[in-house]
């Protein structure tokens, strides 16, 4: 029972950190990848990333268990943000919506808090 609430909390409140770190990675460095998914949100032609499925194997393979269920969490919530958003809480859906126009605000998919903690949450859409 132990590991169960474990796994939990560090999906929940220690995974989002890698991912917000990870992301803002992916924009300081100008990763192109990166850099066409928002074009392609902007054209309207978002599909699954299956990159991301390899690196998932590769975590099972080696029994990273806390990097595969954070990988996971983030591809599922990833995938439903950009291919059914009416299913996310709408805190959720909005704040990667305002993050795909404020690059630089709203860094993590799963979660809000470390936008928050890091300064970067931006709750409101800026119009220009």
């Amino acid at each position: 029972m132990f590991f169960i609430i474990k796994r939990i909390i560090e999906l929940r409140l220690i995974t989002p950190f890698y991912e917000y770190f990870i992301h803002q990675a992916l924009h300081s460095t100008k990763s192109p990848t990166h850099k066409n998914h928002h074009i392609d949100y902007w054209n309207d032609k978002i599909e699954i990333e299956y990159w991301i499925l390899p690196i998932i194997a590769f975590f099972y393979y080696i029994e990273n268990y806390h990097l595969l269920l954070g990988l996971i969490q983030y591809f599922i919530l990833h995938t439903i943000s950009h291919n059914a958003p009416e299913l996310l809480p709408s805190s959720l859906k909005n704040h990667h919506e305002i993050h795909h126009n404020h690059r630089d605000w709203n860094l993590c998919v799963s979660s809000t808090f470390p936008d928050y903690i890091y300064g970067t949450l931006l709750k409101k859409d800026l119009k220009y």
